[in-house]
């Protein structure tokens, strides 16, 4: 029986209504703050919430029937299906990007990369406690069994009821994605922070990190999405892939137009294709030797790493000299600052120095009492590091 949060009369919610309702606020009000921040037009994040919604109900709903047609009689029957089962989160993406275009048709957002910007920490706010919902069903958990009694528990393995009766732990793979897109929201965020001003580059950085880590806990689910002309690989992974190849693309080109063709393009595209070679092949591996999972998954996070560092560098190398320039005026200006106090400083202390040469030549003792005194603290100073490095060794 499916749990219950709250009954009223015959009216009954479930906890994955309740989560499904908090995470579209919170990824509502964290992407309205950050864009209201940066001076953007607050009417058109009210309208973008509603159509986002709306678009992303469509969206998932229909994603999920495509790959999963045989559930329902036809798509009628799955669109007016209200229950709070049966998304495929990649639809949320999709939804997202259309509903902020349409604001900025009709112009209420000054651009759309910035809007998108803005959006991508919340996004993945709320796609990360969208993943909880899990926790009162079956659904994202792994194909791996989990035995061993130390793991049996959240994070590493959740309960599924078996048809046949009993219950098996299989890894939590909607808790591990929870976990990763808390983590990348944070790195939106920090990122968001830093280099706001260029435009498309924070919504670049979440389809980036969504990607490769989608494209491995997609591989762990039992239960995920599949074209019906292609059961090898899944939906998330193939838009994984291509989103992965069209931001290096896209990083590559800008490159080229401010640098101008360099040798080092050529080693990077090599690697850049071994990198994603690499993690096709692995889950190949994967899903024909299942017993080697632990190996097979390090080695393609490792692959999928690569990916990101080198899409990564071809954005860093790509970006404007002024924006670069810009970073490093700001440490210059602290280490200017920090020059001229050093030498107003200095200033004091020169005066300070001729006074008490003055009152030295008035009194020639000062100064050997002085250095005595500053001897001795230094050698009982000296004496007590020995004595305690001595102890420490002990």
């Amino acid at each position: 029986m499916e749990p219950i949060s709250i009954i009223v009369g015959t009216t009954e919610i479930p906890w994955k209504s309740i989560l499904l309702i908090l995470s579209v606020l919170a990824a509502f009000f964290l992407s309205y703050s950050l864009y209201a921040a940066h001076r953007g037009g607050r009417i058109g994040m009210w309208l973008w919430a509603p159509l986002a919604a709306f678009l992303s109900l469509f969206f998932c709903r229909t994603l999920y029937w495509y790959c999963n047609r045989e559930q329902y009689n036809d798509f009628h029957a799955a669109m007016h299906d209200f229950t709070p089962d049966g998304f495929a989160m990649l639809g949320i993406i999709p939804a997202v990007i259309l509903a902020a275009a349409f604001i900025r048709l009709i112009r209420l957002a000054k651009s759309l990369p910035a809007m998108l910007d803005a959006i991508a920490p919340g996004i993945s706010l709320g796609m990360g406690l969208s993943y909880l919902m899990c926790l009162f069903d079956i659904r994202c958990r792994g194909k791996v069994v989990v035995t061993t009694p130390v793991f049996c528990h959240l994070p590493f393995s959740a309960p599924m009821v078996m048809p046949q009766g009993g219950v098996e732990y299989r890894f939590a793979t909607f808790f591990i994605a929870f976990l990763v897109m808390l983590g990348i929201m944070k790195l939106c965020m920090e990122f968001y922070a830093a280099r706001g001003e260029e435009k498309g580059c924070t919504a670049a950085l979440f389809l980036l990190l969504y990607s490769a880590s989608g494209f491995i806990l997609d591989s762990t689910r039992y239960d995920a999405g599949y074209f019906p002309f292609n059961g090898f690989v899944s939906v998330l992974q193939i838009f994984a892939g291509l989103s992965i190849l069209a931001l290096a693309i896209g990083f590559c080109v800008r490159m080229l137009r401010r640098r101008g063709f360099v040798w080092y393009v050529i080693p990077w595209w090599v690697a850049m294709l071994l990198s994603m070679g690499a993690t096709g092949y692995l889950e190949y591996l994967v899903q024909r030797y299942g017993d080697r999972y632990v190996l097979l998954y390090s080695l393609m996070m490792l692959s999928c790493l690569a990916m990101v560092l080198l899409v990564y560098v071809m954005y860093a190398l790509g970006r404007k000299q002024t924006e670069m320039i810009e970073e490093i005026k700001e440490p210059q200006q602290e280490a200017d600052t920090e020059k001229a106090v050093a030498a107003e400083e200095r200033a004091e202390t020169t005066v300070e120095a001729e006074s008490d040469t003055e009152e030295e030549a008035e009194n020639p003792a000062v100064v050997p009492a002085g250095l005595a005194a500053l001897s001795a603290v230094l050698a009982a100073l000296g004496f007590s590091a020995l004595l305690y490095s001595k102890k420490k060794k002990e």
